[in-house]
């Protein structure tokens, strides 16, 4: 009786346990599925509340697209079939899990026989659109159904009339060589064919795949099943089934070539031969299923006629198409030439190639006459005074120690701007966590703590190096809402929050933000936004500011457009944001950020894979996070977002101030080019050859990449700020330049194009930037300073200027003043010719000036200003400048560290020696001087500087005798005095 007991109770405890276990397990995984499906709602509501309109208005283009594409490709109209494929499925699942043998299910086991009652099946397909409707949102496509159905001011359908035109294109005679078919055809309807057809194309294509396809393979499955277990498997109605497939996805595959990218003679042959045979497959399976009735097996009459039909198809339509090919094998010119005109003339349109002002420009030789010399330099100082000497990487690393010991901030980017006519190279901070920090202290840091950036900016001159004061033009300098840089930083990564009421503050600087960004959000809200809340504010709102990024940011409110590109580098891309740069308006600081929209245009007839559009700016406010939004497209995709979100404060007015600090989206600019240099040839013979395709020149130091200066160029009656970008020919040997690109970034003609063309057959070749430096490295005078300048000498971007008729490379020499070798100035400048008839030039200078004087002196056959004699030359600097550094490498030979003072000034001046440095003759007795001094003192470091009209520098060293300072120095003549005398003051 014990024993009986005992072993019930032990089977009812575990059962009990395991029902416990159970119940455990189920409430563990609802309260997972609770928290996060509440902290989901939640960011839904946050976002409803804090961002409004510009929020719901991608959800409604989103819901509007989902159900019309879902409707599209799911909903079933065969109300007397009444097929499901889905709950065919569960009812066989359920039929096995049930009985556990297909066998013994109830009927009805074909396919074919199940049918839904027609209440479920009407819910059934209002259901799975919607629950369907996310996968087929198309952002694009919701936006012109809620355009074209406002009624447009001006009737715009989107090019939808157009549309019917594609369908006549492959059978058109297409005899012009102009691209004046294509521009009246094609062009017109790109926006329907990219925002409104390949939407509807992947629709239908969807339903054809689950209600032909998967439909049809289901059924001859089931049908299978249950005659082979019957014994009686009927094969031709399974062919049958099968060929209604096959012709479907043929006929639908000869439906799309309509809108292939290629068109071209055999088009016509290959859509006419796929739609005949998808149409005889149809036709055969409607047939044999008629058959199938009284038929079991298909004899072997109908599978010859069957496969006969189709190889007859197949092989008139392919002898055609061979022999096409071959005879424009040898006629290319006669037979693809209208087609290769219709797609220059689709890519020219899309890329906006006829916009581009293509000038003739004939490069003048190296050659001027010694006596013009000096008006030369006059006549062009406001352009060499902005010689943009200052590259990213070398503006980057002199700007690095302006951060000083801070470890919670760093360069997110390094990016040119433009004010007052002056270029400045800004490094844009990111906050970031220190790495010192403490485990177990990160949340509350990155949440409480480093909450923003500041300051968010350091500047420097872009042609000086000199530093500038970020207050001049930033005047809101804390940044809430940024860049995060190449790596995930604070901005991307985390939220922000303080506890509202708050009387004190743990934000870095103890600062207390005051701004509008962000949203109040009180319990029990915040604890299921953020669990920890619940224990830290249980009953206190709390001030939480997302999508800090920028970039995160505009993807969430205006996911038109693209935040991301690639290089075009196919075998590694790497991708890269969005360019932005800081602007100012005189009080608050903005972002501007580019609105790029890419159109996928796959299914254009002759166009490339996707075209870009820039539709206008975003001004994205640093401190509240507030975005106002600038269009300024005229294409239609610009026309129909301005449209849409005008009523949200879009407009098309640019303010006064920003326009003196608009930039060209770089992006652009380089994607423009790209089609630009396929796509300027446009005569079809020509660009059959290939011969004239342009390239981006190669560097192996560096990528060349457009780059923006002030400069004059041919046809500009002043400097202007604009983007560069030099080209050779593709596949050229001799890296010569067939010209360049600029685009301009003046307000009144922001993104216009012009291309300096030097014809191939010049006389006067454009070197590139490799063969430019090359003739520097190679240059003998150059060779001479290098060994002289501290550390190791680094050379910086070659940019090229027009100055007056010569084109010069401007490359600029770094050097580092500490043993880490960071650069921190200028060691030498040189002006390489580019413009070249067989011999190349170099000038050196401590200033463009100096350097492109110097460079006018060597192509008139003359000396640099300021050099010794040819016989003086030989193992020895050149200028006035480069004696100096050759004796500062004398003392820090000796060990001695050299210290430039701004001024020195001392009570007693003590003059130890005085010599002449100005030829190589005189480097002995100078050695000799510096050698003495320092046997004679043994100084640590000496100062250095130089008289009024730089021909003494002065190094001496400070000695305290008696109270009284001291200063015993030796002065150096390094330029020849006219008067014979030389000054040491400063």
């Amino acid at each position: 009786m014990w024993d009986a007991y005992s072993g019930e109770d032990r089977r009812t405890s575990r059962s009990d346990i395991g029902r416990i276990a159970r119940i455990a397990i189920l409430a563990a995984m609802g309260i997972v599925i609770f928290i996060v499906a509440g902290n989901q709602l939640i960011n839904l509501l946050m976002n409803v509340s804090e961002f409004g309109g510009t929020y719901t208005k991608t959800l409604d283009y989103a819901v509007t697209s989902g159900l019309a594409l879902a409707a599209i490709a799911l909903v079933r109209v065969n109300f007397v079939s009444r097929h499901s494929v889905v709950w065919y499925a569960l009812h066989m699942i359920t039929a096995f899990v049930r009985r556990g043998d297909f066998g013994e299910a109830r009927k009805p086991l074909r396919y074919s026989d199940f049918r839904m009652s027609p209440l479920s099946f009407g819910l059934w397909q209002v259901t799975k659109v919607v629950l369907l409707a996310p996968l087929f949102a198309n952002l694009g496509f919701g936006m012109a159904l809620a355009y074209l159905s406002s009624s447009p001011e001006g009737g715009q359908d989107l090019g939808l009339a157009a549309v019917q035109g594609i369908f006549g294109l492959p059978f058109a005679d297409v005899l012009q060589d102009d691209g004046s078919f294509s521009r009246e055809n094609v062009v017109p309807a790109i926006p329907a064919l990219a925002i409104l057809v390949l939407p509807l194309l992947g629709a239908a294509g969807m339903r054809l795949l689950l209600y032909v396809g998967v439909s049809g393979v289901v059924h001859v499955v089931s049908q299978y099943i249950l005659d082979a277990g019957e014994r009686k498997p009927k094969f031709l109605s399974y062919i049958s089934t099968v060929e209604i497939i096959v012709g479907a996805a043929v006929f639908w595959a000869g439906f799309t070539i309509f809108f292939s990218s290629s068109i071209d003679f055999n088009t016509k042959y290959l859509i006419a031969g796929s739609l005949v045979l998808g149409a005889a497959f149809i036709a055969f399976g409607f047939f044999d299923k008629r058959r199938s009735r009284v038929m079991i097996y298909p004899t072997r009459r109908h599978v010859y006629a069957r496969l006969l039909t189709a190889a007859a198809i197949v092989a008139i339509v392919g002898s055609i198409v061979v022999v096409n090919a071959s005879i424009a094998g040898a006629k290319k010119v006669e037979y693809s030439g209208p087609y290769i005109a219709q797609e220059i003339a689709v890519n020219r349109e899309m890329a906006g190639l006829g916009q581009v002002d293509v000038v003739n420009y004939d490069v003048k030789p190296p050659s001027v006459a010694p006596s013009a010399i000096r008006a030369i330099v006059d006549e062009n100082r406001e352009t060499l005074a902005n010689i943009r000497l200052w590259d990213e990487e070398a503006a980057t690393q002199k700007l690095k120690p302006e951060l000083g010991q801070r470890n919670d901030i760093s360069f997110a980017d390094t990016d040119i701007l433009r004010f007052g006519g002056t270029m400045y190279w800004t490094g844009i901070t990111t906050p970031n966590l220190p790495d010192s920090l403490a485990r177990g202290n990160e949340w509350f840091n990155q949440h409480f703590v480093y909450t923003h950036a500041n300051p968010g900016f350091k500047m420097l001159e872009a042609d000086t190096g000199n530093l500038v004061d970020e207050d001049r033009f930033f005047r809101q300098e804390r940044v809430y809402y940024g860049l995060s840089g190449q790596s995930s930083g604070l901005f991307s990564t985390s939220w922000s929050a303080y506890p509202v009421g708050r009387e004190s503050s743990d934000e870095i600087d103890q600062f207390f933000y005051n701004g509008t960004g962000g949203i109040d959000v009180a319990p029990p809200a915040s604890w299921m936004f953020e669990p920890n809340f619940m224990l830290s504010y249980p009953d206190t709102p709390v001030h939480i500011m997302r999508y800090k990024d920028i970039h995160d940011r505009m993807d969430l409110l205006y996911p038109y457009f693209v935040y991301e590109f690639a290089t075009a580098d196919s075998a590694a891309p790497e991708f890269h944001k969005t360019g932005v740069i800081p602007v100012s308006d005189g009080t608050n600081t903005y972002w501007l950020m580019p609105l790029i929209v890419a159109l996928d245009t796959s299914r254009v007839p002759w166009g490339s894979p996707f075209m870009l559009d820039l539709v206008g700016y975003a001004l994205i406010d640093t401190y509240n996070g507030s975005v106002q939004v600038i269009v300024t497209g005229d294409d239609a995709f610009s026309e129909m977002f301005y449209s849409q979100y005008r009523d949200l404060g879009a407009t098309r007015e640019v303010p006064a101030w920003l326009g003196e600090q608009i930039r060209y989206p770089e992006e652009m600019f380089i994607w423009k080019i790209s089609k630009f240099n396929k796509y300027h040839v446009t005569d079809p013979k020509t660009f059959i050859e290939a011969r004239q395709f342009y390239d981006i020149p190669k560097d192996p130091a560096r990528d060349v990449l457009p780059y923006y200066i002030i400069t004059k160029p041919q046809g500009f009656s002043e400097p202007a700020f604009v983007g560069f970008q030099s080209l050779e020919l593709a596949g050229s040997q001799t890296r010569n330049l067939v010209g360049y690109m600029i685009v301009e970034n003046d307000l009144e003609s922001l993104g216009r194009m012009t291309f300096y063309s030097v014809p191939l057959d010049s006389p006067t070749k454009l070197i590139g930037p490799t063969a430019a430096r090359e003739a520097l490295e190679k240059d003998r005078e150059y060779k001479n300073i290098k060994t002289l300048l501290q550390g190791t000498p680094k050379v910086g971007e070659n940019i090229l200027y027009k100055i007056g008729d010569q084109e010069v490379y401007f490359i600029p020499v770094y050097t580092a003043s500490n043993s880490g070798g960071v650069v921190s100035q200028i060691g030498t400048i040189a002006a390489v010719g580019a413009s070249v008839t067989g011999t190349f030039y170099v000038g050196l200078g401590d200033t463009p000036v100096e350097a492109f004087e110097n460079y006018l002196s060597k192509s008139a056959g003359q000396e640099p200003a300021g050099q010794p004699l040819e016989s003086e030359t030989v193992g020895q600097p050149g200028g006035s400048q480069d004696r100096v550094k050759a004796i500062e490498k004398m003392f820090e030979d000796a060990g001695v560290q050299v210290v430039r003072p701004t001024a020195v000034s001392v009570p007693l001046e003590f003059r130890e020696a005085d010599v002449k440095y100005h030829s190589e003759d005189d480097l002995q007795g100078v050695q000799q001087a510096v050698e003495e001094f320092v046997a004679k003192y043994s100084p640590e470091k000496v100062y250095e500087w130089q008289s009024k009209d730089g021909r003494v520098a002065n190094f001496g060293v400070l000695i305290l005798s008696d109270g009284i300072v001291e200063n015993h120095y030796i002065a150096v003549e390094v330029v020849t005095s006219t008067s014979g005398s030389s000054s040491s003051s400063g």
